[in-house]
C-alpha cells in the first residue's frame, strides 16, 4: 500500500508510522499538475488545506481507497466524487481545536485592547497612551456561531473569564441566529464551509449588530458575504473585525481588505501550532492506515 502525503505535516511523526504494510511518500510541495500525473500510483492520499482534491484528481486515482485531511475542514475535497468512487474520507476535527481557540482569544484581546496599533506605534517611535484606551472582555457578550469541538471549548474558556455566551449551530443553540447577532458585543465564527453555510453571514445579519460590536472569522471566508462585510466596515456600521481566512487565499497584496483601518488580519494560522500539527499528523495517519487494511 502506498500513501501520498501532499502537504506539510510533522515529519517526526511520519518516521514513527513507517511500516512494511504501508509506504508513505512525502511530497509536501507537489503541484496540482504533477499530482494529476502520479495519483494513479497511490491507495491513500493525505492533505491539509493547500492541496485541492478535485473531481479530476479523484477520478485519476484509480487505486484510491482513502483520503485524509489533517484538520477539520473538508471543503478542499470533492466529497461527492469521493463517495461515487467508494473512497473513504477522514479528518481530524479535534486536533486543532485548542490552537484555534487560543488564536480566537488572541484576536478578541487584540480588538478590545487595540494591540495592533499599540505594537506598530511603538515601533514607529510614538507614545499613544492617551489614544489607546481599550475595553475589558469580562462582562461582554460573545456570540459563537458553530458549536463543534472549537465552539464548545471556546464557550468554556470565555465563561471562565466572566463572559456571557450565546451559541448557535444547526443542531444545538441557546438563541436564534438573529438574536445572537443583535445581543453580542463580539461575534466569532467557527463553521465548516458547505452549501448550507455559504454566505450565511449576510447584510441582514450584519445590520443587526451593535455599532460598537466586533466580528471575528476564523473558519472559512465563504461563510460571510464578502461585499456585505466590506460595506459594514467601510461605513463603520460595526466597530471592527478580525479575519484569519479570506475569500481568495493567499490574500492578494493589493487586496482592498488590507486598506481598512478597522480590520486586523492574520494569514490563515488558526491551526498553525507545532502541537496541533503533531496531533493532526498522528491522528490522520492512523485513520488512513486503518482504512487501507
Amino acid at each position: 500500500m502506498k500513501v501520498l502525503i501532499a502537504d506539510k505535516i510533522d515529519d517526526k511523526v511520519l518516521k514513527l508510522h513507517l511500516s512494511k504494510s504501508v509506504k508513505f511518500d512525502y511530497r509536501p510541495e507537489v503541484t496540482p499538475e504533477h499530482l494529476l500525473k502520479i495519483i494513479k500510483n497511490y491507495e491513500g492520499l493525505i492533505v491539509r488545506s493547500r492541496t485541492k482534491v478535485t473531481e479530476k484528481i479523484i477520478n485519476r486515482g484509480k487505486k484510491l481507497k482513502a483520503i485524509g485531511r489533517a484538520g477539520s475542514g473538508l471543503d478542499n475535497i470533492d466529497l461527492i466524487t469521493a463517495k461515487k468512487n467508494n473512497i473513504v474520507v477522514v479528518n481530524t476535527p479535534g486536533a486543532n481545536s485548542n490552537a484555534v481557540v487560543e488564536l480566537t482569544l488572541g484576536l478578541i484581546f487584540s480588538l478590545l485592547r487595540k494591540l495592533e496599533n499599540a505594537y506598530s506605534s511603538m515601533k514607529d517611535g510614538l507614545w499613544l497612551k492617551k489614544d489607546l484606551k481599550g475595553q475589558e472582555l469580562k462582562g461582554k457578550a460573545v456570540g459563537i456561531i458553530g458549536y463543534g469541538n472549537i465552539g464548545k471549548k471556546l464557550k468554556t474558556v470565555l465563561e471562565s473569564l466572566g463572559v456571557k455566551t450565546y451559541f448557535f449551530s444547526r443542531h444545538k443553540k441557546n438563541v436564534g441566529l438573529k438574536e445572537l447577532f443583535a445581543k453580542s458585543d463580539i461575534v466569532t465564527i467557527h463553521l465548516s464551509l458547505t452549501a448550507e453555510t455559504e454566505n450565511i453571514i449576510n447584510n441582514k445579519m450584519l445590520f443587526l449588530m451593535k455599532p460598537s460590536s466586533y466580528l471575528i472569522n476564523i473558519s472559512r471566508g465563504g461563510v460571510i458575504e464578502e461585499e456585505s462585510l466590506y460595506h459594514a466596515l467601510k461605513n463603520n456600521k460595526i466597530a471592527g473585525a478580525a479575519l484569519d481566512v479570506y475569500w481568495s487565499e493567499p490574500l492578494p497584496p493589493d487586496s482592498k481588505w488590507r486598506k481598512l483601518n478597522n480590520v486586523i488580519m492574520t494569514p490563515h494560522i488558526g491551526a498553525s501550532t507545532s502541537e496541533a500539527l503533531t496531533r493532526a499528523t498522528s491522528e490522520i495517519m492512523e485513520k488512513v492506515i486503518k482504512n487501507l487494511k
